[in-house]
């Protein structure tokens, strides 16, 4: 048996259904595999133009750090070149991320920073960092880095019957609403990202004096509209979030 025909009686032990595997094993793709192919095609295009090649990149480098210590007031004697472990993963970096404005911004103010003989507090670190954010989250830890603890609060339920609480809606938050995120109802996922890498802390078993943070919250037309019934009372879990020591070092090098 010769190796096609192998590959064939091992994918109908797989999946025995002549019509799937004919298609696997044969080069040519069928009608529905050439309509997909197009549409493949077209989806991917746009990435050609969004990778950015090295050239591209050292032209606006040229332009970009220049502006970045004139705006720094760094003196030209203060300037050095960048440790190589920050430099060379935010060039590559770069080459697929520098069509987001936020993104590339922050690999800008990294680079500086790491350009500048008094600056003590960039890490290796950050680079990995940035390539793990959203342009939603790099708006977040802009409001957060001015507004370091904010409020946040979800909804539990408690069955008159039945002992413990359940969760009837993920924590909210109106940060995402005010920054203007493309989606501010992921703000759950973002948080658990920002936490992930560090960025922010949540603190479920602490919450803010003031009330009417929490009032606003409550006003909000994107929160949770649940009510208590007869056999089920609803109960207010309220908490914060903030900024890590990290983040604050981070969001000092990459933000300002």
């Amino acid at each position: 048996m010769d190796i096609k025909e192998t590959f064939k009686a091992e994918v109908a032990k797989q999946l025995p259904i002549k019509e799937i595997y004919d298609d696997l094993a044969h080069p040519a793709l069928s009608t529905v595999g050439q309509t997909l192919q197009g549409a493949t095609k077209v989806a991917l295009a746009p990435i050609s133009a969004m990778v950015w090649g090295y050239d591209k990149i050292a032209d606006y480098l040229n332009v970009a750090i220049p502006k970045y210590f004139e705006k720094k007031k760094i003196e030209t004697e203060k300037i050095i070149s960048p440790d190589p472990a920050v430099a060379v993963p935010l060039v590559e970096a770069m080459r697929y991320t520098s069509h987001k404005p936020e993104l590339r911004e922050m690999f800008t103010n990294l680079l500086g920073a790491s350009m500048n003989c008094e600056v003590i507090d960039e890490h290796p670190a950050f680079v990995e960092i940035i390539k793990q954010l959203t342009s939603d989250e790099c708006k977040m830890l802009k409001a957060l880095y001015k507004d370091n603890v904010l409020p946040m609060m979800k909804l539990r339920i408690k069955l008159d019957k039945e002992e413990g609480e359940v969760d009837v809606t993920p924590y909210f938050s109106d940060l995402c609403y005010v920054v203007g995120c493309h989606h501010p109802q992921k703000f759950p996922e973002y948080l658990d990202n920002l936490h992930r890498l560090g960025l922010v802390e949540v603190d479920y078993d602490r919450y803010l004096t003031n009330n009417q943070y929490y009032e606003k919250l409550k006003e909000h037309k994107a929160f949770a509209n649940v009510v208590s019934t007869e056999t089920s009372t609803i109960i207010e879990k309220k908490s914060i979030y903030k900024l890590s020591e990290m983040g604050k070092k981070f969001c000092s090098i990459c933000l300002e």
